[in-house]
């Protein structure tokens, strides 16, 4: 049985078929990549360079203000720290990149086209353009202009109807357009002229944008990322065609990062500062007032000073009305607060400000909740739009607090207002003790209280003043940056070694798939030990390739006897001795499975090395559908075995001698119509009878069994049948016709010869050996000096390998 069965693809790996099929394949790896480096070049010269620039900031959030006021607890002006997610979040939204690009020169954006790529001209421009907006949709049309001269340009457009327009101006004179109006100066006509003698016109060109417009292409070349966490560092990194655009966006954004910081810091302390100037004004007007109405009470009732006796009463009352006016203090704080609630929707610093002055727990637990709701909604809002759910799912959260917390101040106010009632009540009760005292008396201390207690409140702001003027003086940039970004010379893309490197390996793994697929659909048979694999038919030997053309099934071993053909049908020869051992004629029938394996050639090659052994031979040419061996011996096909088996001719008439002794041959004849009726006659039978009293070895050439069944019979009856193989030609599943051959068609002693085998496989050492199943064994090898080699061709491979052989 045969050891393995014959499957589509190869299951195990064979080196030498490997480096075969990888020798055969090496123009495509050599295509494959010269084709990607080519690839790479061409990515190189027509990408446009990409340049980083990037700058290192350390973020921090200390509170100078609260250090020189000694206030180390959350107050009126601490501020949670932003998280550094945060920060990077603010960094990358609309607010800081606007407030950046709205700094630099990049409304009118100037470019200058290449012979391949286009350049931007940040700073660089070689003339200026001043514009006078009209129309929102010139934002982002494309101005193409072209300087026939020093003094005149000529303007190509779009209008707003999208008609081309191509206009003549003069330069420095206003361009009035229906969407915006332009004055155009040159700056650099020298480099102008150069660049448009090189290339043809409108190499320049200038584009309007918006900030928005600029803000979103800048988002999508930003990349914000931390650094260390526990430093507090993060990078600002901006990719652009430009280095020194990229550079500027870079900076800009950092120098807006901390300016927002400052105004975001200072304005709790500005709108505090207002609502006490504004106080302090009413409470000035007052304290005008009293002194004036003691200065005229002084006048009209000619007194000094009160006597000693309402003093007691008099400090009761004044006490008393000093907490009264701390309550009206507190209840305009906590009115302050509520109207604030109710109508301004970003009260987050204002009421972070005051609740460090309400007493009220409740109150303050409250507002650090809304806090924290409307902290969450800003760093939201930075990451999601206003219809968001997360959004208004915290807004709603936001307004509910508002509602719990006008209430908590509706009922803290009245607690209040109680309060200052209870007071009035005393108060009244201290008046009307004191108005036992003359009524002059208690005028003047009445007065004098209303004055002290209009001071004290009034010194009280003028302090608070103060401390908020420090704070705010405190608020400086408190995020430091490490480190400026700079104008970079070397792109980061493309990467010139990495794509070079990449294309090639991606040739080089295509070239190397294109190896290993051919590999495993490698069907074609390659050296005769694959042979004994998928059957169990004998191995007759291997016929080497002949190195240069050979005509059609010539005769060969005629010609140079020393040469490694002849040999190899020598050894042929003599493995033939194992097949059969009976004496007598032999018949020897040689078939393939389809045309071009070289079973004429075998045929005719076989029978010229019989016959040098001296024995007689005669050749018979069974394939009357395809005839060679007429072409062979280079005779006439007008008689042959096709005449013969209708009767027309006799045996003896269609012999012909060969110019070798011993070596005769019968043509296959005109093609007849029924050549496998004509095969299984009897008349077929009857020639090898006559034959075989004549010639001791009888070579029948069969039609290939594989196309079509006429030789079977022949094969069945023969004492040699010998199947051909072609090397790199034959397919594996044609030993599957052999296996049938042999087991249904029950030919016996069936050999096969594999012919067309590379010389290369049979140097340094290859060499087979076979049995046939009596003990006998008969092994070859070819190596040099035992034969003359056919006009050898060394190749490259050869060379190096001989060199390493000499060293050995």
């Amino acid at each position: 049985m045969p050891k393995k069965k014959i499957t589509p693809l190869n299951e195990d790996f064979d080196f030498k078929l490997f480096v075969t099929i990888a020798r055969k394949n090496a123009l495509w790896f050599f295509v494959f990549l010269t084709t990607s480096l080519l690839i790479a070049m061409l990515i190189l010269r027509y990408t446009a360079p990409v340049y980083e620039a990037s700058t290192i900031i350390k973020l921090a959030s200390e509170n100078k203000a609260n250090i020189i006021l000694g206030n180390s607890q959350t107050g009126l002006f601490d501020a949670n720290q932003n998280l550094v997610a945060g920060d990077i979040e603010l960094i990358r939204s609309n607010v800081i990149i606007e407030r950046a690009v709205s700094k630099l020169p990049l409304q009118v954006r100037y470019f200058a086209k290449g012979t391949v790529l286009e350049n931007e001209l940040y700073k660089q421009a070689p003339f200026n353009v001043n514009v006078i907006v009209k129309d929102s949709i010139v934002f982002g049309k494309k101005f193409l202009i072209d300087f026939p001269d020093a003094g005149h340009l000529s303007l190509t457009y779009y209008d707003i109807n999208n008609v081309k327009k191509v206009e003549r101006y003069k330069i420095a004179d206003w361009i009035r357009l229906g969407m915006a109006d332009f004055k155009i100066d040159i700056n650099d006509y020298v480099s102008i002229n150069n660049l448009q003698k090189e290339l043809k016109h409108n190499v320049y060109y200038f584009i309007l944008s918006t900030n928005a417009q600029l803000a979103r292409e800048v988002y999508n070349g930003l990349n914000v990322l931390p650094l260390n966490l526990e430093a507090n560092t993060i990078a600002i990194k901006f990719r652009d065609k430009n280095s020194r655009k990229a550079a500027d966006i870079v900076n800009g954004i950092a120098a807006e990062f901390n300016k927002y910081d400052v105004e975001k810091n200072s304005e709790v302390a500005n709108r505090i500062l207002d609502f006490i100037d504004n106080t302090i004004m009413q409470i000035n007007m007052d304290l005008s007032s009293s002194e004036n109405q003691i200065e005229q009470f002084k006048r009209s009732n000619k007194i000094l000073d009160p006597t000693s006796a309402a003093t007691d009463v008099s400090r009761e009352i004044r006490e008393l009305q000093t907490q009264s006016y701390v309550l009206d203090f507190e209840y305009n704080l906590l009115e302050k607060l509520r109207k604030e609630i109710i109508h301004n929707s970003d009260i987050a610093s204002f009421i972070l400000t005051l609740s460090g002055k309400v007493d009220n727990v409740l109150i303050q637990q409250q507002l650090a909740k809304l806090q924290q709701l409307t902290e969450q909604r800003d760093q939201v809002s930075l990451q999601a739009t206003q219809e968001s759910e997360v959004y208004k799912s915290l807004t709603s959260m936001i307004n509910n607090q508002k509602e719990i917390l006008i209430r908590t101040l509706d009922n803290e106010q009245d607690k209040l207002t109680a309060q200052k009632k209870e007071f009035y009540t005393r108060i009244g009760t201290y008046e009307e003790r004191f108005g036992k005292i003359p009524g002059q008396q208690a005028e003047y201390a009445r007065l004098q209280r209303l004055f002290t207690i209009n001071e004290k409140f009034y010194s009280l702001l003028l302090e608070k003043k103060a401390e908020f003027s420090i704070a705010r003086a405190g608020y400086v940039p408190q995020h430091i940056i490490l480190e400026g970004a700079f104008e970079s010379s070397s792109p980061v893309s493309p990467n010139r070694s990495l794509i070079i490197a990449t294309c090639l390996m991606l040739g080089f793994l295509l070239s190397f798939g294109l190896i290993v697929v051919r590999y495993l659909l490698y069907n074609e048979i390659n050296a005769l030990e694959e042979i004994g694999y998928y059957t169990d038919a004998a191995l007759l030997g291997i016929v080497p390739k002949y190195k240069r053309e050979i005509p059609v099934s010539q005769l060969l071993v005629d010609k140079n006897p020393k040469s490694v053909i002849s040999e190899a049908f020598r050894s042929i020869r003599t493995n033939l001795q194992f097949i059969s051992i009976e004496s007598g004629s032999k018949v020897m029938a040689v078939t393939s499975t389809i045309s071009g394996e070289g079973k004429t050639f075998n045929a005719i090659n076989l029978a010229g090395v019989i016959a040098f052994s001296g024995k007689k031979v005669v050749i018979l040419d069974l394939d009357m559908r395809k005839p060679k061996i007429h072409l062979g011996f280079n005779v006439e096909n007008n008689h042959g075995i096709s005449t013969l088996l209708i009767g027309k001719d006799k045996a003896e008439d269609c012999i012909i001698k060969s110019g070798l002794p011993n070596l005769d041959f019968i043509t296959a004849g005109p093609i007849p119509p029924n050549p496998a009726e004509l095969i299984i006659s009897p008349y077929m039978d009857s020639l090898i009878t006559y034959l075989r009293n004549i010639y001791e070895i009888i070579i029948i050439d069969t039609p290939p069994v594989g196309i079509v069944s006429d030789g079977i019979p022949i094969i069945q009856k023969a004492d040699y049948p010998i199947y051909i193989l072609r090397a790199n030609y034959s397919r594996k599943m044609f030993i599957t016709q052999i296996n049938k051959l042999m087991l249904e068609n029950k030919v016996k002693n069936l050999s096969i010869i594999l012919n067309g085998v590379e010389m290369s496989r049979l140097k340094y050492g290859y060499g087979y050996g076979y049995s046939y199943g009596y003990g006998y064994g008969y092994g070859y090898s070819y190596g040099y000096g035992y034969y003359e080699e056919e006009d050898k061709i060394e190749t490259i491979f050869d060379k190096v390998r001989n060199f390493f052989m000499r060293k050995r």
